[in-house]
């Protein structure tokens, strides 16, 4: 089963994910949530069919801001990233939230869609005969069939619903930003409740990412990846990952009987593209505030390279802690360190670090 599902992720990885992020022209001002519906409405719309003109559609949705923002905490990890201009992309199962990146399957009505050709005595006979086709061989007789089938209902579509959600939930890798770098939860969660730092990433400085450029990158596992950048969106309503869960149905009884499944199915249930990008990238609308954005790899690439523009320090950092990030940050070539604050307008705010702090 796991193998199963672990091939039809391949293949939607495969297939889309098709720009990296020095293809990006950012437009400078931020998304609201109007915009962000948008994409989202773009991206369910988005056929599979032909998935260089469906990026070329999806890409038109989104209004890229100027700079996004890492959260960090100070950690031997963090210092490490830091030093060498790493960015780590983790998987789901790894992350805060134990809904994100989670699939919602209606298991109620796939119950109930399973049931129903049992419902007539000619629906049952119908369906016995099918399935005797497709496995090659007749099996039990039409009562016990019939008992066997609906007897291990429940405990078969709960088993499968399970494996494909944890499994793709450990299959797609992602790296988490905001466009908001005064975002006061965030810094209360991601850095340390100020005493960590976040990092400035500028999307018009192409030269920065480093992916692709360096005589290493050839033999890295990065070279033939493609990563891509999107909005997240948000809403109450989760994503319905159905027909993505009979999707992977269809296929386990492909490799179960070596058997095809019936044209008219096959074409019912889509061929799976952007179901990746559907999964990771809507969020409960709880978590509106976090104005996050996610790279999202078409691979297991566990880190990328991209060298920040600017670093800003939290407002409680302790001193000999701010030194050894500020030095690492020069080290590490990030021209602009700035110290938050709070302004007169009681709001955060930062300043350019000189002196002996300069990056220059």
């Amino acid at each position: 089963m796991f193998d199963i599902i672990n091939n039809i992720c391949y293949n939607i990885n495969k297939f889309t994910n098709i720009y990296i992020l020095t293809t990006i022209n950012w437009e400078g001002s931020l998304m609201n949530a109007e915009e962000r519906r948008n994409f989202w409405n773009t991206l369910c719309s988005l056929s599979g069919e032909d998935i260089e003109k469906d990026m070329q559609i999806l890409r038109e949705s989104i209004k890229y801001p100027r700079y996004l923002y890492r959260y960090r905490g100070v950690t031997p990890y963090t210092i490490e990233a830091l030093r060498t201009n790493s960015v780590y992309l983790s998987t789901a199962d790894k992350y805060d939230d134990p809904f994100d990146t989670f699939l919602h399957i209606d298991v109620d009505a796939l119950k109930q869609e399973f049931v129903l050709p049992f419902a007539t005595k000619e629906g049952t006979e119908a369906t016995f005969k099918a399935v005797n086709n497709l496995v090659g061989f007749e099996i039990y007789s039409i009562e016990s069939f019939t008992k066997e089938l609906l007897g291990n209902i429940t405990q078969s579509f709960l088993q499968v619903a399970m494996a494909l959600r944890d499994t793709t939930r450990k299959d797609i890798w992602s790296a988490c930003f905001s466009e908001n770098g005064f975002n006061e939860t965030l810094w209360l969660k991601y850095a340390d409740q100020h005493r960590g730092f976040a990092l400035i990433y500028d999307l018009e400085n192409k030269d920065n990412f480093l992916c692709g450029k360096q005589a290493i990158c050839k033999n890295c596992m990065t070279a033939n990846t493609n990563i891509s950048l999107y909005p997240i969106y948000y809403a109450d309503k989760p994503y319905d990952a159905t027909n993505f869960h009979k999707l992977v149905l269809a296929d386990t009884l492909e490799r179960w009987t070596a058997k095809t499944i019936p044209p008219e199915l096959r074409a019912e249930l889509g061929s799976g593209c952007w179901e990746k990008e559907k999964i990771s990238l809507i969020k409960k609308k709880c978590h509106e505030y976090d104005e996050e954005w996610r790279i999202l790899s078409n691979s297991e690439v566990k880190k990328i390279q991209w060298i920040p523009c600017g670093i800003i320090l939290g407002l409680r950092m302790d001193e000999a802690i701010k030194n050894l990030v500020i030095g690492i940050a020069k080290m590490a070539g990030i021209k602009e360190i700035y110290q938050s604050f709070i302004n007169e307008h009681n709001q955060m705010d930062k300043y350019l670090l000189k002196e002996k702090y300069s990056a220059h």
